[in-house]
């Protein structure tokens, strides 16, 4: 993969690039003294946007300067992406990133982000995926559903956040693991998604929680297997895939990061200030009843669990042979 062995978030953390950048680090103290601009991957009501609005009204309570939400969504976050790499490193600028940033960085990617262009902040949350359908499907399970699917026809459909995202690739692995057939129908992010499968024009989806569980809730769909290592509290009664016979595990993640060579000072002022978010009882609370856990981290341990994800996603984007959208 490009940029694979030239990551170097860790090191961005710490990294002045001439005088300009050490003059705005000296400035420190004084920093914000006007808004901040938080670019989010994906559309309002997702779950990168109940994360970033969660984080971002209380820094901006505790800057004392607004936090100016801008939603960008499509190209799997690449558009979002993008954006921030392109902006000003004057700390004005934040970007939200969730799963789809992992899968950005391949030899066939067109879009020309490279890892480079980004400095870590921290870790916001993680959250577990799971596989959802219309209450008019015919099953109430994950092996009724694989029965099903291999019966039909044509086969049943699913949505994703996006082709080449985190979700088309879980459904793509699981269906190579169990032998079925499903026609993919990509949105650009899991809510539009979503709204297809309640109204009955798609058949299922693989999405995330957080973004799922009102509608679960509500009973506007079926919530089949999640694909956690063991079950969430808030849908105890919701099975993982290991207990259906297929033990699979697709965990998403929520993060903050800066275009590159934003001065080290503000990198730790953003993240102490996030972290402390994090660490408030309520928004913790939150966090874990949208179906998230709140997760802190340093900048540093932030950049090598994106080395790590990056890794971990690249036999899956071999094997599935599939190219991100760019």
């Amino acid at each position: 993969m490009r940029g694979l062995s030239r990551i170097v978030f860790g090191a961005l953390v710490a990294l002045a690039v001439g005088p300009a950048s050490v003059q705005a680090a000296d400035k420190g103290s004084a920093y914000p003294n006007k808004p901040i601009r938080w670019i989010i991957d994906f559309p309002a009501a997702g779950v990168s946007d109940m994360l970033a609005r969660t984080v971002g009204q209380r820094l901006a309570e505790n800057l004392g300067q607004p936090v100016v939400f801008d939603n960008r969504p499509g190209a799997n976050g690449i558009i979002a992406n993008s954006l921030v790499a392109k902006s000003p490193p004057d700390g004005y600028t934040l970007g939200f990133i969730s799963q789809p940033f992992s899968l950005q960085f391949t030899e066939h990617a067109k879009h020309g982000l490279r890892v480079e262009d980004f400095v870590a902040v921290g870790l916001i949350a993680e959250y577990p995926s799971l596989i959802l359908v219309y209450p008019g499907v015919p099953v109430n399970n994950l092996k009724e559903f694989v029965a099903y699917a291999k019966k039909k026809s044509p086969p049943p459909t699913y949505a994703s956040s996006g082709a080449g995202g985190a979700q088309h690739l879980a459904m793509e692995v699981f269906k190579k693991m169990a032998g079925f057939d499903a026609v993919h129908i990509p949105y650009s992010g899991s809510a539009p998604g979503l709204l297809d499968v309640m109204g009955g024009r798609v058949d299922s989806i693989f999405a995330n929680l957080p973004g799922a569980l009102p509608h679960i809730r509500a009973g506007r769909v079926k919530a089949l297997a999640i694909a956690g290592k063991a079950r969430n509290r808030v849908i105890a009664d919701v099975p993982t895939f290991a207990e259906a016979g297929w033990p699979f595990d697709a965990p998403g993640y929520a993060g903050a990061v800066f275009p590159a060579h934003v001065p080290a000072a503000l990198v730790t002022k953003i993240n102490s200030e996030i972290v402390r978010i994090l660490n408030m009882p309520e928004v913790q609370e939150r966090i874990l009843n949208a179906g998230c856990e709140a997760r802190t981290s340093t900048p540093e341990a932030f950049a090598k669990f994106l080395r790590e994800d990056i890794a971990r996603w690249a036999p899956v984007l071999k094997s599935v042979g599939v190219t991100p959208r760019t």
